[in-house]
């Protein structure tokens, strides 16, 4: 770790202060992706998304007891989070994973939390690179192990 001449301390393993990372990550936690993800109504929504692909919104509504306005409102939080993508097709509406934005975002989430706990952990960094999984090693950016 360094501190910069303007006070800034800075992570040892990426280019960006750690100040920088843990607003971003501050930010990231705030979009609303895990706010989208914590309720059970929108966890089956994706649940559903997963197994069974692209869907209109009367398909996803076959799934669950409760009007169509209860699922719209789902999925337009769930569209506003980024986490599924709305197509129309003539006057069908029909939802998909966005699942490059989820993966990105959560990417983004891991790496900049690793930044900021070998910043500030780095006993604890260092036990957790010792038992990580060899497979989550192997995919992680060389920045954060």
């Amino acid at each position: 770790m360094s501190i910069r001449q303007d006070g800034v301390t800075t992570a040892p393993a990426g280019p960006e202060p750690v100040n920088e990372t843990l607003t971003l990550l501050q930010a990231d936690l705030e979009s609303g992706l895990f706010k989208a993800l914590s309720e059970p109504t929108r966890q089956r929504i994706v649940s559903i998304l997963l197994q069974h692909g692209r869907l209109s919104i009367m398909q996803i509504k076959a799934f669950f007891p409760q009007d169509r306005s209860v699922v719209s409102r789902h999925l337009k939080f769930l569209r506003e989070t980024g986490v599924v993508n709305c197509t129309q097709q003539g006057r069908y509406a029909y939802y998909e994973l966005n699942s490059f934005e989820v993966m990105g975002k959560l990417q983004g989430i891991v790496e900049r939390l690793g930044r900021v706990l070998q910043a500030h952990y780095p006993a604890q960094w260092e036990e957790f690179e010792k038992q990580a999984d060899p497979a989550i090693k192997k995919d992680a950016p060389e920045s954060v192990l």
